[in-house]
């Protein structure tokens, strides 16, 4: 609210004409007039007077307190701006800016807005392609500015993933890759996503694999949050066997590389769940399977690079060596050979000769 609108607002308030607070201040109506149209403002030597006629601080007439009840509007107005008229979000969020400046939420607000306006049905049905770039243009100048000033880290995602959008619809493919290598990684998005957003054609494929490789291994690792240390129940027994489900579907060629790791662990549980059943024929089956892997993690154990050659990950490449180990694959089945749960099968000949040659 600007001082002529308050000035307006106090005069009604006290019942007075313009004529009279002008008399009563000894200036023209005509004065009093252009301030509440907002065409001039009170001399700086009327702002106590006018405080003092209509009770209150010069903070009030100036709008000067009137701060925290704007930045709970556009608070209001901000909370899932996304899901509400993105014309007058733009408008709003306009306000904000200029309400505040130097506020990095509100800057944020507006680039993602004229983000919106860009892509809105008006533009789809006909608008230009003049008013399409110009709204990418005043966005990305708007989310740059918060990553170059802001220390807020989410404020400082959400800028790098609008911007890169941006660059990408302006066609502008290079910026918008140095931007997705600033990405940080999280749990959310990765900086692989960010660049598989602007990626050309060919190259969709190699950074898609690189997704579908990353989010395998967090699956599996949350699985095994469940197998590991749980005991031998259903949930257990089913995370097994969707870990073994996503592994071996997801190398078609048995060319495992580092998710040997995981294999022989894992039919190590699934061996252990056969004994819990009293099925010892099923277990030895598994214990063989987790020595194969075993021997095959180790021979992994070495520095270098080997790719993938299964149909969804041929474009991934991984790293080996020994510090990525937590343990030797062995020693770790013979440990696991030790517990009670195997007692049954100690006298038999295949379990003896198992043990023997490891």
């Amino acid at each position: 609210m600007n001082i002529g609108t308050k000035i307006r607002e106090l005069r009604r308030a006290r019942d007075l004409t313009q004529d009279e607070l002008a008399e009563l201040l000894g200036v023209s109506y005509q004065a009093v007039s252009k301030w509440e149209t907002g065409a001039a403002c009170p001399d700086l030597s009327l702002i106590a007077p006018l405080a003092r006629l209509f009770n209150v601080s010069a903070d009030t007439l100036l709008g000067i307190d009137t701060g925290d009840l704007l930045r709970a509007e556009f608070d209001a107005a901000y909370e899932n701006y996304w899901q509400k008229d993105c014309s007058e979000m733009y408008e709003t969020a306009k306000r904000a800016v200029a309400e505040f400046p130097g506020d990095y939420k509100y800057l944020e607000w507006l680039a993602s807005t004229e983000y919106y306006v860009a892509f809105d049905d008006d533009y789809r049905n006909g608008g230009s392609d003049e008013f399409f770039r110009t709204m990418l243009e005043q966005s990305r100048r708007h989310y740059e500015m918060v990553i170059e000033g802001c220390n807020d880290a989410e404020l400082r995602s959400k800028s790098l993933f609008g911007i890169i959008l941006d660059l990408k619809y302006l066609g502008r493919i290079d910026e918008a890759k140095q931007y997705a290598m600033m990405f940080p990684e999280n749990p959310g998005y990765s900086r692989d996503m960010m660049l598989h957003l602007c990626a050309e054609e060919d190259e969709r494929l190699e950074v898609g694999q690189r997704i579908l490789y990353t989010k395998s291994r967090e699956l599996l690792d949350a699985l095994q949050s469940i197998w590991k240390f749980g005991g031998i129940n259903k949930y257990t027994r089913a995370a097994v066997e969707l870990s073994l489900t996503l592994i071996e579907g997801l190398i078609d060629d048995g060319n495992y590389l580092d998710f040997l790791w995981n294999l022989y662990q894992l039919y190590i549980e699934k061996a252990e769940g056969f004994m819990a059943d009293g099925d010892a024929d099923g277990a030895m089956e598994c214990l063989v399977l987790a020595r194969d892997y075993a021997y095959r993690s180790q021979r992994n154990d070495v520095s270098g690079r080997s790719k993938y050659t299964s149909t969804l990950l041929d474009h991934v490449d991984r790293s080996f060596t020994p510090s990525l180990l937590p343990n030797d694959a062995i020693d770790y089945l013979k440990y696991c050979l030790n517990k009670e749960i195997f007692n049954p099968m100690r006298s038999r000949a295949d379990f003896i000769e198992f043990t023997r040659n490891l």
